[in-house]
């Protein structure tokens, strides 16, 4: 029973949409590791920086000249949407850092670990980046995490320091291409296709109907 979902740690939209997928899944009542999850990858901004001088907040004061209340004001949006969905992010205090290792780990993850230790990293990593504001484009960081997150920090080391899964990241996000979708988050289930943040009720029904389709 595949689920795939496209996502990038940079934007909170996906954050927000795989904290209702996640929920949605505890809803239907199904293991984890019965789902076919195909965690996939779209990296927003590929010219990113990996170490950035400045947070997100800093970089559009300076660049548009916003005073702090001005740039509350344009969060604010994404913190009650964050907030609606039970979760606290910080968007301002972020870095716009690159998300390729971040995204080459994840994909190595869901090729090789169950499902439910592929969720828990997700989760470490939008976690560390949108509460703890961590620069997830360091190799210590996401090694710590991966450890946390029940995987080998060796193994998860390795990948770090190579290419490995690039290739796969660039491929995930050619066939989001072909979808004639440009944006993530998007999910694809069974017959079930929705770009943006759908309802933890919209996911429910999806998963739902491919449990059905699967057992009929």
């Amino acid at each position: 029973m595949r689920m795939s979902f496209w996502m990038d740690y940079a934007s909170p939209f996906c954050y927000i949409a795989f904290h209702k997928l996640t929920e949605a899944v505890k809803a239907v009542g199904i293991d984890q590791n019965k789902l076919d999850y195909n965690f996939r990858a779209f990296q927003i901004d590929p010219t990113a920086a990996e170490n950035p001088t400045q947070t997100r907040g800093e970089k559009l004061m300076q660049k548009d000249g916003l005073t702090q209340k001005q740039l509350y004001e344009r969060f604010q949006n994404i913190t009650e949407q964050a907030r609606a969905a039970g979760l606290t992010i910080n968007y301002a205090n972020t870095l716009p850092v690159n998300t390729m290792k971040a995204l080459r780990l994840t994909k190595w993850a869901n090729d090789t670990q169950s499902n439910q230790k592929t969720a828990q990293l997700i989760n470490a990593i939008f976690k560390a980046y949108f509460v703890e504001n961590q620069n997830i484009a360091d190799n210590d960081v996401l090694v710590k995490l991966a450890k946390d997150a029940g995987l080998d920090d060796s193994s998860a080391k390795k990948i770090l320091t190579s290419e490995e899964y690039k290739d796969v990241v660039i491929e995930d996000e050619n066939d989001l291409a072909n979808r004639n979708a440009d944006a993530v988050p998007y999910f694809e289930i069974d017959h079930y296709h929705d770009e943006g943040v759908p309802t933890k009720e919209a996911l429910i029904e999806a998963i739902n109907n491919l449990i059905y389709q699967k057992v009929k």
